[in-house]
C-alpha cells in the first residue's frame, strides 16, 4: 500500500532546491532525535512511580561523567579533536559532501565557532546527541572537544532581557515515554541530550503537529512549554542560538545535555486534538535531593581533570571496558609523573603495576625516605607504599606494621576526622580479614565507616561499599543476621545514588541470597539470585564468570525448591 505524502514546495531552482533538502534532512534528524528514550525521571526525596527511584543514580552519574569532561585541561581535549575526525572519516568514508565537510571542520573549526557547527552540520547534531541518547561513552568522550566547546560557549552567550521567559518544544515521543511522563507529574525530568527549544509557540505547535504518522499507534505529539527563570546560576546553560541556525523562524534556544526540569503538568492541549501539552519548569542541582551527594563527588575530581579522570568516573559507574579504553587514551597522551607534589621519584608509583625488581627498588628508596624526612605527609605517603608492597606479597605482618604507622601519623597530623585516616582503617581492616582475626578486621572497619559516615553524604557510594565489606565479614563468622543487616543497608544505597544497571548492585543482590540460602530461606535466596541475574544479564557479556554463577545459584535454588516441594507432596500423601 502506497503512503500518503505531502507536497511541501515547488522549486526550480538547483541550488534552492539542495538547500531544501539540506534543511529538511536536519528537521528529520530532529525528529528522529525525539524518538526513543532521551530522558530520565527522579523524584526530589528519591522516590518515584513505576520503579523509576533507580533512574536517580543514572542521572546523578551521568551529570558526574559530563562534569569530567567539563574541567578537561587543554592537553586532554586537544587530541580528541583528531580522535573524532578519524572516526567521523570513517563513517563517511563514502559520502564525499560528508567528507569536504570533515575536511573544513579540520582546517577551520575554532572553540568559540562551536554553536554554529553544531547547528550548521547534521551529523555532529545527530552523531552527538545519538551517543548521549545510547550512552555512548566512548563516543562522548571522543567528542569531548565538542561538548566541552558548547557548553561554554552557552554559558558566555546567556543573556536575556526578561529574567522569565517561555519556551516551547514539539516533538514526538514513543506512548511508552509520555506514560512515564504524565505518571511523573512532579518529579523531575533530566534531558539526556542538547535539546532545542523556540521562543515561538507556533513554530513548535506546527512541528508537532507535522511530526508524527496519524496512523501509527507507538507514537505521540507532544509540545513541552518550558518557564524559564534566567537569573538562576545553578542551571545548566541555554542560549539563544537564532544567529547561527539554519532555521531562522524557530528563535531557537539551546539547552545544555543534562538540564533538569519539574513535570508540572500533563493534558490534551484541547479536546479531540491529538497534541499533549507537557508544561516543565527549568530546575537546578538546588533542587535535587541528591545534591549533597553530587556535590560529594564533584569535590572528588580534580580540578583540572584528563581522561584518567573520566576513566575513574566510568569504572566508578561500572563501564569497564569503557573506563579502559579511557585509561589506554591516558596512557598515550601522558607519562608516568617523576617529580610531584612531594618532589621524589616515588611520585605517581603504583604498586602491583610493576616487575619485582622495579617494587623493590621502590620499597627500598622509600624505607630510604622514611629514614632520612620528618614530612609527615611525605612519611604517610612511604608507609602506604611500603604497606601496599608488603601486601601485594603476602607479608601482612609487615603491612600492617606500615599501615599502622601511617595511620599514626595521620591521628597526629588531623585532630578531627578525615577522610583519609577512614582509609587507612579501611587497609588495616582488610589486612586482618587475610590473617583471618575477624573481630579486629570489623573492629577496623567498623571505624572506617563511622568516619564515612560523619563526613559524607549518607547516600554516597562508598559508605554502601563500607556496608557491605562488614557484611562479608560477618558473613565469614556465620553471623547472618548482622550479615544481611549490612547487605541491605548497603543495597538501600545503591539503588538510590548507582547506576541502575551497575555490577556492585548485583554483587550485593548475590550477597543477600547467599545468606538466605545459608539459612534455607530459598524463595528468598532466589528472589535475589534473580535481581543480581537481570542486572548481569546486561552489563556483563554472556560468558562472563559472574554471570556463569549467578544462574547456577539460580538453578540449585530452583532443584531445592522443587525438593522441598517433593517432600511436602510426599509427606502429605503419607498422612
Amino acid at each position: 500500500m502506497l503512503k500518503s505524502f505531502q507536497i511541501k514546495g515547488v522549486l526550480t531552482d538547483p541550488i534552492e532546491l539542495v538547500k531544501k533538502i539540506d534543511i529538511d534532512q536536519k528537521k528529520r534528524q530532529k525528529l528522529e532525535d525525539s524518538i526513543g528514550n532521551f530522558s530520565s525521571f527522579f523524584n526530589p526525596d528519591g522516590q518515584s512511580t513505576k520503579n523509576l527511584q533507580s533512574e536517580n543514580g543514572d542521572f546523578l552519574w551521568l551529570q558526574l561523567f559530563i562534569e569530567s569532561l567539563l574541567r578537561m585541561s587543554d592537553g586532554a581535549l586537544l587530541p580528541s579533536r583528531n580522535e573524532f575526525l578519524e572516526f567521523i572519516r570513517q563513517q563517511y568514508h563514502d559520502n564525499n559532501g560528508r567528507l569536504r565537510i570533515i575536511d573544513d571542520l579540520e582546517s577551520s573549526y575554532q572553540a568559540n565557532q562551536a554553536i554554529k557547527w553544531y547547528t550548521r552540520t547534521s551529523f555532529l547534531y545527530d552523531i552527538m546527541n545519538k551517543a548521549f541518547r545510547q550512552q555512548d561513552y566512548v563516543l562522548l568522550f571522543t567528542l569531548r572537544f565538542f561538548i566541552h566547546d558548547l557548553f561554554y560557549s552557552l554559558a558566555e552567550r546567556k543573556r536575556f532581557e526578561q529574567s522569565l521567559i517561555t519556551l516551547y518544544r514539539g516533538q514526538v515521543l514513543d506512548v511508552t515515554e509520555l506514560n512515564n511522563i504524565i505518571e511523573n507529574q512532579g518529579n523531575f525530568i533530566s534531558m539526556n541530550s542538547f535539546i532545542s527549544t523556540s521562543r515561538d509557540r507556533l513554530v513548535a505547535a506546527g512541528f508537532a503537529a507535522s511530526s508524527v504518522d496519524p496512523n501509527n499507534v507507538r507514537h505521540r505529539s507532544v509540545l513541552f512549554e518550558i518557564n524559564v527563570n534566567t537569573t538562576r546560576d545553578d542551571v545548566k546553560p541555554f542560549a539563544d542560538v537564532s544567529q547561527d541556525s539554519q532555521f531562522s523562524d524557530e528563535n531557537e534556544v539551546l539547552f545544555m545535555a543534562g538540564s533538569i526540569f519539574r513535570i508540572v503538568n500533563v493534558q490534551k492541549v484541547s479536546q479531540g486534538d491529538p497534541i499533549w501539552l507537557i508544561k516543565l519548569v527549568l530546575c537546578g542541582e538546588e533542587d535535587y535531593q541528591l545534591k549533597e551527594v553530587f556535590t560529594s563527588l564533584k569535590a572528588e575530581l580534580d580540578d583540572e581533570t584528563d581522561m584518567g579522570s573520566v576513566g575513574k568516573v566510568l569504572f566508578d559507574m561500572g563501564k569497564g571496558e569503557q573506563a579502559e579504553i579511557a585509561f589506554e587514551i591516558d596512557r598515550q597522551h601522558t607519562r608516568i609523573r617523576t617529580n610531584g607534589e612531594f618532589g621524589h621519584p616515588l611520585e605517581g608509583y603504583i604498586p602491583g603495576q610493576y616487575d619485582s625488581e622495579t617494587m623493590k627498588e621502590a620499597q627500598e628508596l622509600a624505607a630510604k625516605l622514611i629514614e632520612n624526612n620528618d614530612d609527615r605527609r611525605l612519611l604517610v605517603f612511604c608507609y602506604n607504599i611500603m604497606g601496599s608492597i608488603y601486601r601485594n606479597h603476602h607479608q601482612y605482618d609487615s603491612a600492617l606494621e606500615n599501615f599502622s604507622k601511617a595511620l599514626d601519623v595521620l591521628l597526629n597530623l588531623y585532630d578531627q576526622d578525615h577522610l583519609e585516616i577512614a582509609m587507612f582503617h579501611e587497609f588495616i581492616g582488610q589486612i586482618y580479614e587475610k590473617q583471618e582475626k575477624m573481630p579486629s578486621a570489623i573492629k577496623s572497619w567498623k571505624e572506617c565507616l563511622r568516619i564515612r559516615q560523619h563526613l559524607l553524604p549518607e547516600a554516597h557510594p562508598i559508605i554502601a561499599l563500607t556496608f557491605r565489606n562488614i557484611g562479608d565479614l560477618y558473613n565469614n563468622v556465620d553471623d547472618f543476621d548482622n550479615a544481611l543487616a549490612m547487605y541491605e543497608k548497603a543495597l538501600k544505597i545503591q539503588l538510590l545514588s548507582s547506576p541502575s544497571n551497575h555490577p556492585s548492585i548485583a554483587e550485593t543482590y548475590q550477597c543477600i541470597g547467599w545468606v538466605y540460602e545459608q539459612i534455607k530461606e530459598f524463595r528468598l535466596a532466589l528472589k535475589n539470585y534473580t535481581s543480581a541475574f537481570k542486572i548481569l544479564q546486561v552489563s556483563c557479556p554472556s560468558t562472563d564468570a559472574s554471570l556463569l554463577q549467578i544462574e547456577e545459584d539460580i538453578d540449585n535454588m530452583r532443584r531445592e525448591l522443587n525438593a522441598s516441594s517433593e517432600n511436602r507432596s510426599h509427606t502429605s500423601t503419607l498422612l
